[in-house]
C-alpha cells in the first residue's frame, strides 16, 4: 500500500515552503517536494485510476497538495523554444490537474483582479473604483479623482528567463501626471482610485485561521523597493476586516489567502488576494510566526484527515512540540 504524504510544488528558493516541509516532518507529516527549477533530472508518473504519484520511483498518495510559486518559466527546458515552450505548458497544465489524485489542493489559481474585485462588491465589501487601460491617461475621463494607483493586472514580475525576475511595481500618481506613467510597455494596467484610509492590513487566512499585520508604508512599491522604509506590526484585525476576508475566503474555495485591505475609519476596503502570498517576510519585520504555525497545523489536519486510521502522520503531537518545531524551522 502506497504511503499517504504531502505534496509541495514550488522553486528552491521558496524559505516558506522549505521551513513548512521541515515543520510536517519534525511533526510527523510525511512530504514530497518538487521544485520547478529542479524538473530536469525529475522522473515523475501520475496514475490517476489508483490516485498515486511516484517521483523518482517512490509512490505515494498525495494527501494535501500545495503549489506555491511553481512557475514553468523557472524551468530551463530542453533546448529548441517549441520544445522548451510544450515543456513548460506541460508542466502548469499538471500543477492544475492534481487535484485529480490529491484529497486537498491549496494555493491553486485565484480569480484574477476584476472578478476578485466584482465579486467582492456583490458581496458587499467595499473596493476602489477600478478601470483596466492601455491609456491611464485616456481612462482618467472615465474614473475622475486626484490620485490614482497604477498597477500591472497580473503579478507585478515576470521571469523572461529562468531566474532572472523583471519587477513592474505599483505607482501613486496625480492625474496631472497620468500622461508621464510609464514602465508598463503599453500592456492593460489596473487604474485604480487611491482610498484615503487609516490603515492598511495584511490579512491571512489559513484555513480556520486569521492572522493580521498593521503595515506603513509611503508608496505602494516600498515593500520591493525600500523594505527599509515598511514598519510591520501584528495587530487584532477590526471585526468587519476579519470577518470579510474569511467571507471572501470562502465564496473562493480558498484554503490559504494573503488579502489587502485598506481601513477606512473602521470600514474594509478590499484590494486583492494573493493565493501564493509569502509570510516569511511580514514575520519578521513584526518578531513573530503565527502565519508559518498556523499553515502548518492546518496542513497537519487536512492530512490527518485524509489518511487511513493509523497511518503515518496520524499520530499527535503535543502542543509545545509542534510549536518548537514551527518555531525551529522559522529561525
Amino acid at each position: 500500500m502506497a504511503d499517504h504524504r504531502a505534496l509541495l510544488m514550488s522553486r528552491r528558493g521558496d524559505t516558506e515552503a522549505a521551513g513548512l516541509a521541515s515543520v510536517l516532518r519534525r511533526i510527523g507529516v510525511p512530504c514530497v517536494r518538487i521544485d520547478a527549477d529542479g524538473l530536469d533530472s525529475l522522473v515523475l508518473t501520475v496514475d490517476a485510476g489508483s490516485g498515486t504519484v511516484a517521483v523518482s520511483g517512490s509512490r505515494f498518495v498525495p494527501t494535501v497538495t500545495w503549489v506555491r510559486h511553481f512557475s514553468p518559466r523557472a524551468a530551463p527546458g530542453p533546448p529548441g523554444p517549441a520544445a522548451a515552450m510544450l515543456h513548460r505548458d506541460s508542466w502548469a497544465a499538471l500543477a492544475l490537474q492534481l487535484s485529480t489524485v490529491s484529497g486537498a489542493v491549496v494555493g491553486g489559481p485565484c480569480p484574477g483582479q476584476l472578478e476578485q474585485l466584482a465579486r467582492a462588491a456583490a458581496a458587499g465589501v467595499r473596493t476602489p473604483r477600478t478601470l483596466v487601460t492601455t491609456d491611464p491617461a485616456a481612462a482618467a475621463e472615465d474614473l475622475p479623482c486626484d490620485r490614482y494607483v497604477v498597477k500591472a493586472l497580473d503579478r507585478h514580475f515576470v521571469e523572461p528567463e529562468p531566474g532572472v525576475l523583471a519587477w513592474f511595481l505599483p505607482q501613486v500618481v496625480e492625474r496631472a501626471r497620468l500622461a508621464e506613467v510609464s514602465g508598463f510597455a503599453g500592456a492593460p494596467v489596473v487604474l485604480q482610485e487611491h482610498v484615503p484610509h487609516d490603515a492598511e492590513l495584511r490579512v491571512y487566512v489559513v484555513g480556520g485561521e486569521t492572522v493580521a499585520f498593521d503595515v506603513a508604508k509611503e508608496a505602494p512599491g516600498d515593500i520591493w523597493s525600500h523594505p527599509e522604509r515598511v514598519g510591520v506590526r501584528l495587530v487584532e484585525p477590526p471585526a468587519p476586516v476579519a470577518d470579510a476576508a474569511r467571507a471572501l475566503a470562502g465564496e473562493w474555495g480558498l484554503t490559504y489567502g494573503a488579502f489587502d485591505f485598506l481601513v477606512d475609519g473602521r470600514e474594509p476596503v478590499f484590494l486583492e488576494v494573493n493565493g501564493h502570498g509569502d509570510w516569511h517576510w511580514f514575520e519578521r519585520r513584526a518578531g513573530v510566526g503565527a502565519v508559518g504555525e498556523a499553515v502548518a497545523r492546518t496542513v497537519r489536519d487536512l492530512h490527518r484527515s485524509l489518511v487511513p486510521e493509523g497511518g503515518p502522520g496520524t499520530r499527535g503531537v503535543g502542543l509545545l512540540a509542534f510549536l518548537g518545531a514551527a518555531r525551529g524551522a522559522a529561525a
